[in-house]
């Protein structure tokens, strides 16, 4: 076998490598991408009922998170939020579990939500990795 095949050979298996590790992260939801997408939407969806629990109502943009403990549990919280997509529903109710069936947020960027699934956070402060699919429709509705 020549150099250039060996070369050729051993190039294919590093690739193969690492294009493995990215699929197997992407289907392992303990994967550090994927808890971090998760935590982060947990924490601005915390921050949603901090504000109401502050204000008497709910927030309706980034800025009102302000008010709240979200800046000190995160410094980087509005560049995250620009991954991010709001929903600002104003009709919750104060506890989180009546609020089960109700979308707050969704992750949009990055390659891991490219591939056909996303991040979201409920109403319930519970995050799943949801078929974009269902998302659009459940968005249009």
């Amino acid at each position: 076998m020549s150099t250039k095949s060996k070369t050729s050979l051993g190039l294919l298996a590093i690739f193969l490598l690492w294009a493995g590790a990215r699929v197997y992260d992407y289907f392992d939801p303990s994967s550090i991408a994927h808890l971090s997408m998760s935590v982060q939407l947990k924490l601005f969806a915390s921050a949603m009922y901090e504000f109401h629990r502050n204000t008497g109502r709910w927030p309706s943009q980034l800025d009102d998170l302000s008010q709240t403990s979200l800046p000190l549990q995160s410094r980087v919280w509005r560049q995250t939020a620009e991954a991010i997509v709001f929903l600002w529903p104003q009709t919750l109710k104060d506890d989180p579990k009546e609020n089960r069936d109700v979308l707050l947020a969704y992750w949009k960027g990055g390659l891991y939500n490219e591939l056909g699934r996303v991040w979201v956070i409920w109403g319930d402060l519970r995050t799943e990795h949801f078929p974009e699919t269902d998302l659009r429709a459940r968005l249009k509705n």
